[in-house]
């Protein structure tokens, strides 16, 4: 890995492969559960958002195949190395949230912004397809719903973009 100075005074570990370890056992408690989202781009975008919160797991329903790109590697700047990652079935998903308090970012009848939300312990944020959003099935296995209000004229924004949002939105709350 080469290593990148980020800022004038910023000093790199001398034991890089201590640092990683580091980074891969002490991560925070928020996933994330890709809903069928089939861009190669926003899932490249979604594991670099992942290694830069150090989320916990992106979880993904949808092809065995999905992280196998190209582009989601080059986007993801090699993230897929160090962001713990799986596909699943919506039997894994049901499974999932037995174990953990899904969230899911949609809007709904009964969602709430996302500044508002409390999480109570480790959860997993749901994010829906780019055309879709989430799907009925998935949602009615989560416990709330939260959304990013919309100001202009647009009642929706990038999938990727939102998910940030969101993440760094609910790490400021764990």
């Amino acid at each position: 890995m080469k290593e990148k100075q980020l800022a004038f005074r910023d000093e790199r570990p001398d034991d890089m492969e201590l640092y990683l370890k580091d980074i891969r056992e002490n991560r925070f408690p928020l996933s994330l559960l890709l809903d069928h989202v089939e861009d190669t781009r926003n899932l490249g975008a979604m594991f670099r958002l992942a290694d830069a919160a150090r989320l916990q797991h992106i979880w993904a329903l949808g092809k065995p195949d999905l992280f196998d790109s190209k582009i989601i590697r080059r986007v993801s700047r090699s993230a897929l190395a160090y962001v713990p990652h799986s596909t699943l079935n919506i039997q894994d998903a049901h499974t999932l949230a037995r174990q953990q308090t899904l969230v899911a970012l949609e809007i709904t009848e009964h969602s709430i912004p996302y500044t508002e939300y409390e999480p109570q312990g480790p959860c997993i944020l749901v994010i829906g397809n780019e055309k879709d959003g989430v799907s009925e099935e998935l949602l009615a296995l989560c416990q709330t719903s939260i959304h990013i209000p919309m100001y202009g004229v647009n009642t929706s924004m990038n999938v990727a973009m939102a998910t940030a949002i969101a993440v760094y939105g609910l790490l400021a709350r764990l």
